[in-house]
């Protein structure tokens, strides 16, 4: 299990490892209040503390992460702190004194919370997704509608140009609600051409460059969902090198085992590489910190891998790995 999806307790490190044990998990453990809120970007499962943590405070903490907190106060609780914790959000407020097996209930403490969590997550999406199935089909339907008429009425190659752009974003939420309604994205692949999907997916209207490096190859996955990963990572180049970046494509390997999008932007720092990949991260206010996160799970579906790395140039280089090549 990675660190990120492991429940974080905070305090020590014995009291982590008799929960763990119990709950049959490996926790990660953070000395303080303090390590622990740089942990708070991952994917935590849920958090453990003590009501009153080295450093500071669990309501501190409470403020500052939407993970479920199971507060367990060591040095036993009180009905004030007990109230004043789940008031600000404490998924369960534990008094050791009461129980007869502290690790056995605070495990089941947490697989209570981490339950309710999910279930909440479930709730959310089944919301999200009937407001994606509704709100933006009724006003594609009502484009696809106008372009018949125009169509109709004139000859216009741009026309088409907007008609394949309707159809594009129908096809990008099908396979939204299908991630939404499976929790899974499920691909049907076949060999697609690396090259095509590049120029298709390269942005218009735009003064940025791209260059394709080498003779790219044909690969094995579905060619709408690797345009989207390619839009994805040429929009995230515009957007954080500005709209004179130069874009290169090629390669990886000899033989080739994938291939890479690279800029000459600024970059992006060592301790962030990870980060960037997480759903709503973002270093720019006018980011929405979907976008990475998409490529991430894109590549996942195909069984590939995304690294980042160092361009040639100081920007970003991001390696797409073991792709089946044709």
């Amino acid at each position: 299990m990675e660190d990120r999806d492991r429940p974080l307790f905070v305090g020590p490190s014995a009291l982590a490892s008799q929960v763990g044990a119990a709950l049959g998990r490996e926790f990660a453990v953070a000395p303080t209040t303090a390590a622990a809120s740089e942990r708070l970007g991952e994917r935590t499962a849920c958090v453990v503390t003590d009501h009153d943590p080295p450093t500071h405070d669990c309501f501190e903490l409470l403020e500052s992460t939407d993970r479920p907190v199971v507060v367990v106060p060591t040095d036993g609780g009180t009905s004030a702190l007990a109230t004043r914790a789940l008031q600000a959000g404490a998924a369960t407020y534990l008094d050791p004194t009461t129980v007869d097996d502290v690790p056995a209930a605070v495990a089941a403490a947490v697989e209570r919370a981490i339950a309710d969590a999910e279930a909440d997550v479930e709730a959310r999406i089944e919301e999200f997704s009937s407001i994606v199935s509704h709100e933006l089909r009724s006003p594609i339907q009502t484009a696809k509608s106008g372009i018949d008429l125009a169509k109709a009425q004139c000859d216009s190659r741009y026309l088409d140009e907007v008609g394949e752009t309707i159809d594009r974003m129908d096809e990008l939420i099908d396979n939204l609600l299908e991630l939404l309604d499976t929790g899974e994205t499920t691909v049907e692949t076949t060999g697609v051409d690396l090259e095509a999907v590049v120029e298709a997916a390269w942005p218009g209207g735009t003064a940025a460059n791209l260059l394709i490096e080498d003779e790219l190859p044909t690969v094995e996955a579905e060619r709408s969902r690797l345009q989207q990963l390619l839009e994805n990572l040429f929009r995230n180049a515009v957007d954080h090198a500005g709209e004179t970046v130069t874009v290169r494509v090629g390669v990886v390997g000899d033989p080739a085992t994938g291939f890479y999008v690279a800029d000459d932007g600024p970059g992006i720092v060592a301790d962030r590489r990870e980060l960037v990949f997480e759903y709503g991260y973002t270093d720019s206010e006018a980011g929405s910190g979907l976008g990475l996160a998409i490529v991430e799970e894109i590549a996942e579906a195909f069984g590939w891998t995304v690294t980042i790395t160092d361009s040639e140039t100081g920007g970003a280089r991001f390696e797409i790995s073991q792709v089946d090549i044709r």
